[in-house]
């Protein structure tokens, strides 16, 4: 989450120079990079819950109990 709010500020930062629109470019682009961020956290998350239920399963069937 870190990196991808730092490359959104650092972008913004960029073209807020490169154009003259301070702070307009670098409040966008930090804001994409927090959502960009939260976005990689959930599919983290989802991804790890989901191998956790697969190992509960597998357990399960080897302990012989539904």
């Amino acid at each position: 989450m870190v990196a991808a709010s730092f490359i959104g500020l650092f972008i913004g930062v960029y073209l807020d120079k490169w154009l003259g629109t301070t702070p307009w470019m670098t409040l966008i682009w930090l804001g994409i990079g927090i959502v960009a961020g939260f976005r990689n956290i959930f599919i983290l998350t989802r991804r790890g819950m989901r191998e956790l239920d697969q190992d509960d399963k597998e357990d399960q069937k080897y302990d012989g109990s539904d």
